[in-house]
């Protein structure tokens, strides 16, 4: 049984014919994505939380290697539940057969909650390193391994903000489908 899941991943991964992402390509996909954050106040104070994310994606190729697209995101850290509309864009580098280096940068709009408060903010995002396999003309897997994330929410005297650099130590790993 092993020697033919040997066999299957070795065959996807040889007889792939590389495909250029064109203009035009459109995918749709999803993230998914673990988060460890460490926060401190000005009084001293600091907590540590964990999180997960979901950010179910489309988008389109509209220059060859040049992607834009869409994603609605749910997020879930130390009880604050956060959904988020974040355009993005990315460029696709072609490192070797089916490998990409996919360096990006997102900008879009988040809403908060925690004990019972909407908070509205933005979100912005650049990641630095990120690597995408596509096995097959119609699969690609990917994973974010260097970003800077800044979040900024604010609501009537109410203001909170977050700034993120994680170095492998907030993963996310995103599966894509292309037609």
């Amino acid at each position: 049984m092993k020697k033919f899941f040997v066999i299957l991943v070795a065959l996807l991964c040889c007889s792939a014919t590389v495909f250029a992402q064109n203009k035009g390509d459109k995918y749709i996909g999803g993230n998914l994505g673990l988060t460890i954050q460490a926060a401190s106040s000005n009084y001293g104070d600091s907590a540590a939380a964990a999180g997960l994310a979901i950010t179910p994606e489309f988008g389109i190729f509209v220059a060859n290697n040049a992607k834009l697209g869409v994603g609605l995101g749910y997020e879930l850290t130390g009880g604050t539940h956060t959904v988020m509309l974040v355009p993005n864009f990315a460029y696709y580098v072609r490192l070797c057969d089916g490998l990409y280096y996919t360096p990006g940068l997102e900008l879009g709009f988040a809403m908060a909650a925690a004990e019972g408060i909407a908070i509205p903010g933005f979100v912005c995002g650049l990641h630095l390193f990120s690597l995408e396999f596509r096995p097959s003309q119609h699969f690609g897997f990917s994973a974010n391994l260097l970003s800077f994330d800044f979040a900024a929410l604010s609501k009537s005297g109410l203001t909170a903000s977050a700034a993120n650099f994680s170095l492998g130590v907030n993963p996310n790993v995103a599966f894509k489908y292309y037609f």
